[in-house]
C-alpha cells in the first residue's frame, strides 16, 4: 500500500532521520548488513513508522520506510515491514512513555547476552542514559507478540534498554536520537566491563548517587 511522502503519516524529515540513524548504527559497528531495525511512533496517527524487513542499510532510502497500526496493519509502505514490528508494539503497547525503539547486534552487548550475565554500569552515560543495570531476557526466537511482551517485561519502567540473549539490545527513548545514544551507551558500557572484570573488581555507579550540577549539559 504505497503513499506518497506528501501524503504520508510519517514526515519526510522523520524517514529521513530513521536512515540517518540506521546507517550510524552500522558505522558505529552496531549493526551490519540488514540486522538491527528502529521504529518511532506517531500518536496521532495510532501507528508507527518502522524499517523494512531484508534492506541493507547502506541502500536504504526514506521512501522504504513502512507505516504500520498499531494492532499490526501495514497502512503505507510497498516492502515487508521488520519481521520484529509484533514486538515494537509490544514495547509500545507495554510503555506508553516509549517513542522511539533501536535494535541493535551490539558484538559487546552479545558477549554479555550469550552468557546471560546482566550489564552492570561503569561509565557515566550507562546511567545517563541506560539508567542502569540492562538485564537479560532468555534466547528465544524474536518474531512475535509474545516474544515483545515478554521482552517489555523484562526491561520493566526503571531502565532504557534489554539485551536479548544470543541476539542483541533492544533500546528505547523518548525519540530515535535518544534510543541510539543508550544502545551506544551501553555497548560501550559493555566493552570496558569486559576489560575491567579481567583487572578486578570494578565500582559500579547509581544513577541515585550521581550528582548532575545546575545548569550542566549532558554529555
Amino acid at each position: 500500500m504505497s503513499t506518497g511522502a506528501a501524503g504520508s503519516r510519517a514526515s519526510q524529515t522523520l524517514r529521513e532521520e530513521v536512515v540517518h540513524w540506521c546507517r550510524e548504527s552500522v558505522r558505529t559497528g552496531l549493526n551490519f548488513n540488514t540486522q538491527g531495525n528502529m521504529s518511532v511512533r506517531l500518536p496521532e496517527h495510532g501507528a508507527i513508522v518502522i524499517t523494512p524487513s531484508g534492506v541493507r542499510y547502506d541502500v536504504l532510502t526514506p521512501d522504504q520506510m513502512v507505516v504500520v497500526a498499531d494492532d499490526g496493519q501495514v497502512l503505507e509502505g510497498d516492502l515487508f515491514p521488520s519481521t520484529e514490528t509484533d514486538v515494537h508494539l509490544a514495547h509500545y503497547r507495554a510503555w506508553p512513555d516509549v517513542q522511539a525503539i533501536v535494535h541493535t547486534e551490539s558484538p559487546y552487548v552479545n558477549m554479555f547476552g550469550a552468557v546471560g550475565r546482566p550489564i552492570d554500569p561503569v561509565l557515566l552515560n550507562m546511567v545517563l542514559y541506560a539508567k542502569g543495570t540492562v538485564p537479560v531476557m532468555p534466547f528465544e526466537f524474536s518474531t512475535n507478540r509474545a516474544f515483545g511482551e515478554r521482552s517489555a517485561a523484562v526491561m520493566g519502567a526503571d531502565v532504557d534498554a534489554v539485551v536479548w540473549a544470543n541476539h542483541g539490545l533492544l533500546a528505547v527513548g523518548q525519540d530515535l536520537a535518544g534510543a541510539f545514544k543508550v544502545a551506544v551507551a551501553v555497548e560501550a558500557n559493555a566493552q570496558v566491563l569486559l576489560g575491567a572484570l579481567q583487572l578486578g573488581a570494578p565500582r559500579l555507579l547509581d544513577l541515585a548517587d550521581v550528582v548532575v550540577p545546575a545548569g550542566a549539559r549532558l554529555p
